[in-house]
């Protein structure tokens, strides 16, 4: 097993076991207040609508470009939305866009960014490796932000992983648009 899969499989074992540890855990901290429960439903739910932006826009993307980095990473954000769905259900977060299609989101401002973002991308290769630049950019800036609020363990542990996996995909898209993406992996379909 590849060290990327043994990675991610260790990632989605401790999100499960956590599935089962959070709910007790917020019980017990249920005096916490109403503050920290927004707060952290607040997050939850942006980050979630975060990761598949990103997802949707690499996947409208991906049908674009022939490079496998909108492919590979496009899995991934189905991993991070996976994730981050986890905690939700863990903690009683209702997915603000469940059920809804490729480039749809519940926020108006989710939407247009994702059109933005696509539009930017489709003008060539080296622009969609500048979007894919941009999305991770705001990813890691909003996980810092997330971090620093210092959460649960539990919610501390998946935003750490999902900001390694954006680290990843920025020197990724990085290598796209300075043109080092590998033989053959730059057409357009």
């Amino acid at each position: 097993m590849n060290t990327i899969k043994r990675n991610t499989l260790r990632n989605l074992i401790g999100v499960a076991v956590a599935g089962v540890a959070l709910p007790l855990a917020f019980g017990s901290a249920a005096s916490a207040g109403a503050a920290t429960s927004s707060a952290r439903t607040t997050m939850l739910q942006s980050m979630a609508s975060e990761e598949k932006m990103a997802h949707d826009v690499y996947l409208t993307l991906g049908d674009v470009y022939t490079t496998r980095v909108f492919d590979n990473i496009t899995n991934s954000e189905t991993q991070h939305e996976s994730s981050l769905l986890t905690l939700m259900r863990a903690y009683g977060v209702a997915d603000p866009n469940a059920g809804m299609a490729v480039g749809e989101f519940a926020s108006d401002e989710w939407e247009s960014l994702y059109d933005t973002l696509v539009a930017k991308g489709k003008v060539s290769l080296k622009a969609a490796g500048g979007v894919g630049v941009t999305i991770e950019k705001m990813d890691i800036a909003d996980l810092d932000q997330a971090l620093a609020a210092n959460p649960a363990a539990e919610i501390s542990r998946v935003l750490e992983s999902l900001r390694a996996g954006s680290s990843r995909h920025l020197a990724a898209f990085e290598r796209v648009v300075s043109g080092r993406t590998g033989a053959g992996m730059g057409a357009s379909r």
